[in-house]
Formats: C-alpha cells, structure tokens, sequence
C-alpha cells in the first residue's frame, strides 16, 4: 500500500490531538464574545461571502456542516470501500449555505453542541482505520476543491479538518477581540 510521502508528519495521536486543541480553541474564543453579539457580524450584514463578516454563530454553523459533509463523509467513504468522494458536496455548488444560515440562527450553545459530537465522530473515523490505511493516499476529494490532482489520506485530510478549525476560530477570536468597537451603537 503507498504512503503519504508526508505521513510522518501526520501520526494518528498527534492529529488527533491538534483536532481537540482546535476545538478547545474555538470553545474558548466563544467563551469571550458577550452572548449579545454571538449572532452578530462584525460587518454589519447577515451573510456574506466574506467569512471575516460572518457572525461566531455562522462560522460555528459553517465548521458543523461542513465537518459532517466533508471530512467525516470522506472518511466514512474510505472505510466502506469507496473513493471518498461518493455523496460528498464536492459535487453541488453552495450546498450548505442555506443550512448554515438556518443553523446559525440557533443558540450558540446548540451548535457548539453538534459541533462536538461532528468531532466526536470524525475522531471515531481515525481510529477505525488501520496504521497502513491512515497514511495511505486513497481519494481525490479535494482535487475536485482546487487542491491538486494528488491522492489525500485520512492522515492528511484531519489534518485539513484541523487547519480549517483553526481558520474559524481566528475569525472568531476576531471577532472576541474587536466586536466591541465595531458593534458599538447596534
């Protein structure tokens, strides 16, 4: 079976690790954002294209769609055999956007909720698969989004869910660091 020419980069424990710090990370920036402005966008509008103008409940609902449709879906494809990419997204444009809309409108502490039990499952996932399949480049999911033609590993591909964790989390520390200037007067 091949390796991920990166995989050494990519041990099971020290992902996994970095996928709970990640959410540890964002529980801690949404502690610090006053409940008053958890649904607010720093921006002023409702929805945007820009994820610096989505409110911390947007970039949460985002983070839970998008980990329950990508990674856990790709993961759950490999396992039983497939490509990874079977019914993932990656084959509609916008898929999620009117469900993260209607998820952010939920209390923050719902959607923190789910976005723990969608970790939950992506960690379940890496653990199901063998030492050889975790490091073994097996679907082109991410060749469809832009990211090259190459094959992706589990390894690899929790480690994506990891980095796009942390990018939420920025905006929303963003948003914890600065909310007071920028909604002052709403």
């Amino acid at each position: 079976m091949p390796v991920d020419p990166q995989a050494s980069h990519f041990d099971r424990d020290a992902v996994l690790a970095r996928l709970e710090q990640s959410l540890q990370t964002i529980e801690w920036a949404v502690s610090l954002v006053p409940a008053e402005w958890t649904h607010k966008s720093p921006s002023g509008t409702k929805m945007s294209s820009d994820e610096n103008a989505w409110s911390v409940a947007m970039n949460l609902a985002h983070l839970v769609l998008y980990t329950e449709r990508l990674p856990s879906a790709v993961l759950r494809s490999l396992l039983d055999g497939g490509d990874g990419v079977g019914d993932t997204w990656f084959r509609e444009p916008g898929p999620y956007e009117a469900p993260a809309v209607e998820l952010a409108s939920q209390p923050v502490a719902e959607i923190l909720r789910r976005l723990r039990a969608a970790r939950a499952s992506e960690v379940g996932l890496a653990l199901s698969f063998s030492e050889s399949a975790w490091a073994a480049p097996s679907t082109r999911a991410w060749g469809q989004a832009g990211y090259g033609p190459r094959l992706h590993s589990p390894a690899r591909i929790l480690s994506k869910s990891q980095q796009h964790t942390w990018e939420h989390g920025n905006s929303i520390l963003r948003v914890a660091l600065f909310a007071p200037l920028e909604l002052e007067g709403d």
